[in-house]
């Protein structure tokens, strides 16, 4: 038995050593005398075919630049934002692969042996050549992370945010360029890569961040008037979008979208910010008494968005409400008296402060009708899709006048039955508050 061990261990010392006699010895020992491993790189690639071995030697110096690279990246990682990590490591990791492929062009094949049917290829990566050409990329990639910065500032300080913070992410993107060369050049050198202008992407997010936690809005001019229900403000409402410094040094910001509305939320228009900075408007005086300002910034650059909190400005009004009164007469599609309709008009006459008097010389009339219709398949059997409208008129009975018209749609859908949609349409109508307050003050008119 022990016999049999020892010949079995005399055998594979022989063929291990007949095989390493076949092979260069660089090929052994994965070194050279002519290329010392100060100054090279050095891949072996051994291969039935000469095309292959070649490949495999070239890719052997690759792959030890990249676990040097990714080795030199760990650490860097950690000056990276916690909710920036996983974007910024995607980019590097993508950044290392094409850094690595472009350091392959620089591999050049020093040495080709062929031995006993096998091919025998020795890759060679000049350090000192890659090097000089490395720390000018290096270079190249600080200068234009500061003239995104010093663009960024620049248009800050005009009051155009959107670029600003265009530009910041711009020099955030050009970060994982440089940490991939730079963590290339320690791989190669054994040195960390010094280089006063290099900014972090740390330091980029932050001022960017600083930029966005100055973001402000407020009411300018025309808070606090009175007005009459249905009727023009007397004056506009100025809103100002600005940020301001810790110093409180205010700078306007241009182009920035504005949505106003009314306090229930109906809408009275989409605005930009001027060159001051400012949106104004002249709304109807409806009820609720309050108009909300809202910033847009949805053309924000993505990785900024999330980070910018919602901000509003509200302007009040308070309403001025006479001794207006209406009879009203709402009719559903047959004809007859609806208590549903009657009960959204007389809400919304309520509302504008005017009251129903059934013996009023001013009536309000209308009658439901369908203005389209159709049938819509599903997998829960037929179903009914109706949308209906609401006309109504002021009517003055004394004089045959129709003062004013207004209109309120509404949308129903349900399973099987035409007449469940049509409830639900009725059920759904809704008028623009400022056009049902304009509609009723056409009664105030002399």
């Amino acid at each position: 038995m022990n016999r049999d061990i020892v010949i079995t261990l005399l055998l594979i010392c022989f063929f291990s050593t007949l095989v390493f006699s076949q092979m260069p010895d660089w090929a052994m020992t994965n070194t050279h005398k002519k290329y010392p491993s100060s100054k090279y790189l050095l891949g072996v690639g051994i291969a039935d075919d000469k095309t292959q071995a070649i490949e495999l030697a070239r890719a052997d110096v690759a792959k030890q630049i990249q676990v040097n690279i990714e080795s030199e990246l760990e650490a860097v990682e950690q000056e990276f934002r916690q909710d920036d990590r996983h974007t910024i490591k995607s980019a590097i990791t993508s950044r290392t692969k094409s850094v690595v492929s472009e350091t392959i062009a620089g591999i050049e094949i020093k040495e080709i042996e062929k031995k006993k049917g096998k091919y025998y290829a020795l890759a060679v990566l000049n350090k000192a050549n890659y090097l000089a050409g490395l720390e000018k990329e290096m270079a190249d990639v600080s200068a234009t992370v500061q003239q995104y910065i010093q663009s960024a500032q620049e248009l800050a300080s005009r009051g155009d945010l959107a670029a600003a913070l265009e530009k910041y992410a711009l020099a955030e993107n050009e970060t994982p360029d440089y940490y991939v060369k730079s963590g290339l050049y320690t791989a190669l050198t054994g040195e960390h890569y010094q280089d006063s202008r290099a900014v972090s992407p740390a330091e980029i997010a932050s001022a960017a961040q600083a930029l966005i936690s100055s973001l402000q809005i407020r009411i300018l001019s025309g808070d606090n008037q009175r007005g009459k229900v249905g009727a023009l403000l007397s004056e506009p409402i100025t809103a100002e979008v600005f940020i301001a410094d810790g110093a409180g040094q205010k700078t306007a910001l241009q182009k920035i979208p504005v949505t106003v509305k009314y306090a229930g939320g109906e809408t009275i228009g989409k605005f930009i910010t001027g060159q001051h900075g400012t949106v104004s408007v002249t709304p109807v005086a409806a009820p609720g008494g309050a108009i909300v300002f809202t910033p847009n910034f949805s053309e924000f650059p993505d990785r900024y968005r999330d980070k910018i909190l919602k901000i509003n400005t509200v302007a009040n009004y308070s309403l001025e409400t006479g001794d207006l009164t209406v009879a009203t007469k709402i009719m559903d599609l047959s004809g007859k008296t609806d208590p549903l309709l009657n009960r959204i008009v007389g809400h919304m006459i309520n509302a504008n402060g005017v009251t129903i008097d059934p013996a009023a010389p001013l009536v309000i009339r209308g009658q439901l009708v369908i203005s389209n219709e159709k049938l819509v398949p599903s997998p829960a059997g037929t179903q009914y899709f109706i949308e209906v409208e609401l006309p109504l008129e002021l009517f003055n009975i004394d004089s045959g006048v129709q003062l004013a018209a207004v209109s309120g749609p509404g949308k129903g859908l349900a399973v099987g039955s035409r007449e469940q949609a049509i409830q639900r349409a009725t059920e759904n109508i809704r008028f623009s508050k400022s056009k049902f307050a304009a509609f009723l003050q056409a009664a105030n008119q002399p």
